[in-house]
């Protein structure tokens, strides 16, 4: 099979760094982040003081120096539990005036505070320090299992010398897909990095009251190129000269060798290329027309989002919109950085047609995805439920530049 031929393009604008992943002509994941790591609350570690504990919600609200108090689940809350279970309630993880160690998971919006957790891990490149879990773990996306052992054998080797101390006996490590194919010396040195990073958390936290921020992650270029950088990233494209300057000493330090992927375009809108303005806008609209001339209607709500597959008058086989619109369905979704509850309703289909080239599809669009998704059967009524992990701001969300506000 020919390799893939991956772009990461990359501009700034209005004080977003914007930035599309482009495989093989076709864009398919947007990320989206404000400039300065300062202006995006995502990731941040906090020393937060319980203000109430809410039973019948199973939820603590915690002050973390926001307009809004955070949202504390008791399932993101069980680390803090003596001996949790899937069953620990929220009094049993924590009690008002209880000071907590805490990250945000999903920015304030609206109405609603920020959501949190008390499973707080610590990116680094090529792996994330996790204190609450004692496990090393190793990316889905690396699959090779000769990989997967020598990295596991490599983590667990650095995490003995370098002693973390986590809730339950020593802290455990997730290896990024950015792991894979690094040598020794570089894992090291990255677990060295964030474990250095963890200690001045710690030390913080020893010294200063609730509420009271810990940790705010990289700027916006920065994490991009953090996170989306991979083995298979074959360019990394920068309209702007000063932007691939940054870039630049960016990977140089913290990414080695990486930086001969870079090629600054000054002066060029690099979004012209694969039509990427085009596709965000679409992306923000309700409406997705298909080839075939059937079309989707994507809806979110507070509660979950809606897919719907239209075949209009044309007429072309149920069975191939059905299929076409799986594909596309899949891509919307990574773009859209849609997460929570999905449901999509399919065009009806004969009883005798076999579903699994359309089943087959969908899965395949989550391919590279990052974020966990879960996909259920079709039911006898053409329905597909799904959920996926929020694992960043609405596309439309993130394009606004507020805490998703």
């Amino acid at each position: 099979m020919d390799k893939m031929n991956s772009e990461l393009i990359i501009k700034s604008e209005n004080g977003l760094v914007q930035a599309a992943r482009v495989d093989d002509g076709t864009v398919v994941d947007i990320a989206v982040e404000p400039v300065s790591g300062d202006n995006n609350a995502s990731g941040q570690i906090l020393l937060g003081h319980v203000e109430r504990v809410v039973p019948h919600l199973q939820a603590a609200f915690v002050d973390i120096g926001e307009d809004k108090a955070g949202f504390l689940g008791a399932r993101e809350a069980r680390v803090l539990a003596e001996e949790p279970s899937r069953e620990t309630e929220i009094d049993e993880c924590v009690a008002a005036g209880d000071t907590v160690l805490v990250q945000v998971i999903r920015p304030a919006s609206g109405d609603k505070g920020a959501g949190i957790t008390a499973n707080v891990t610590l990116p680094g490149r090529h792996l994330v320090l996790a204190p609450c879990s004692n496990r090393i773990a190793v990316s889905r996306s690396i699959e090779d299992e000769t990989e997967r052992s020598r990295l596991t054998e490599l983590a667990e080797k650095a995490r003995t010398r370098l002693d973390i101390e986590g809730l339950d006996g020593p802290a455990g490590w997730v290896l990024r897909t950015a792991a894979e194919g690094v040598n020794e010396e570089t894992l090291v040195q990255d677990m060295e990095t964030v474990a250095k990073h963890w200690d001045e958390v710690l030390d913080l936290a020893d010294n200063n009251e609730a509420p009271f921020v810990l940790y705010r992650d990289l700027g916006g270029l920065e994490k991009i190129l953090r996170d989306h950088v991979t083995v298979d990233t074959g360019a990394v494209i920068i309209g702007d000269a000063d932007l691939a300057a940054q870039a630049q000493s960016y990977m140089a330090t913290h990414m080695a060798g990486k930086e001969k992927l870079l090629q600054s375009a000054d002066g060029e809108d690099v979004f012209e290329r694969h039509d990427i303005h085009g596709v965000i806008q679409q992306a923000c609209e309700a409406r997705v027309d298909l080839p075939s001339g059937a079309w989707l209607v994507i809806e979110t709500t507070q509660a979950m989002t809606t897919i719907d597959v239209n075949s209009g008058s044309q007429n072309a086989a149920a069975e191939e919109v059905n299929r076409q619109a799986a594909s596309e369905i899949a891509r919307q979704i990574r773009l859209r950085a849609i997460g929570g509850l999905i449901a999509v309703d399919f065009i009806d289909m004969a009883p005798d047609v076999d579903p699994g080239p359309i089943m087959d599809a969908l899965h395949a669009g989550f391919d590279g995805d990052k974020a966990p998704v879960r996909i259920g059967e079709l039911s006898d009524f053409g329905v597909v439920e799904m959920t996926r992990k929020r694992d960043r701001l609405p596309l439309t969300k993130a394009l606004r530049g507020a805490h998703g506000g």
